[in-house]
């Protein structure tokens, strides 16, 4: 009985920082996950978080969290933050672009497009 309180305790305090990232999309370069839990609006348009883990980081950052927002009707997608990450998992600094969103191009089978749809089915 105590070894089944102790589990439970342990799955409810670990649950919320696990479970709210999923894998969208994954290659030899990048691992693509998203936080559910993040789903917003953005100046009236859709945004989420997500994570880019790099498979071959070599001397630069091991990842990157990106704040994406898409406008759905124009088919456009843009990264509003962005926090790279070290293979240690620590954060180098968080970069905003709430006022001058960084447009990234909606390529078919991409992994941008990928993200977009995620906003924009």
């Amino acid at each position: 009985m105590r070894k089944a309180i102790v589990l439970f305790i342990i799955l409810i305090t670990a649950s919320p920082a696990l479970a709210n990232w999923r894998m969208y999309s994954e290659d030899k370069n990048v691992v693509a996950s998203f936080d559910y839990l993040s789903r917003a609006s953005f100046r009236g348009k859709p945004s989420l978080w997500v994570r880019w883990h790099y498979a071959n980081p070599g001397k630069g950052p091991a990842g990157v969290k990106i704040h994406f927002a898409a406008d759905c009707a124009e088919h456009r997608l843009y990264e509003i933050a962005s926090d790279p990450y070290d293979t240690e998992g620590n954060y180098l600094g968080m970069i905003k672009r709430e006022d001058a969103p960084k447009d990234y191009a909606v390529t078919p089978g991409s992994l941008n497009e990928a993200t977009y749809k995620l906003m924009c089915p």
